[in-house]
């Protein structure tokens, strides 16, 4: 999930969203060691989701924006 993507949701989405991934972070865990070979990729998705989900709430909680700059190319 993108930064952008992040921002145009509500708060509330998103404390929801929290929740659901980190759910999902501890089944994939814990199903992890019946597997044989198991997917490591998604929790450390889940985990960069969460922290980015929990940076912009915490902007958001602070006051502070973040506009997209620009293009990015100069």
């Amino acid at each position: 999930m993108k930064a952008p993507e992040i921002r145009r949701r509500a708060s509330s989405d998103l404390r929801e969203e929290v929740k659901r991934l980190r759910q999902e972070m501890f089944d994939r865990r814990f199903r992890a060691h019946n597997e044989e070979k198991p997917d490591r990729g998604v929790v450390s998705r889940a985990r960069r989701d969460v922290a980015r989900i929990l940076g912009i709430l915490r902007e958001r909680e602070l006051g502070l924006s973040r506009e997209p700059a620009g293009s990015g190319k100069e």
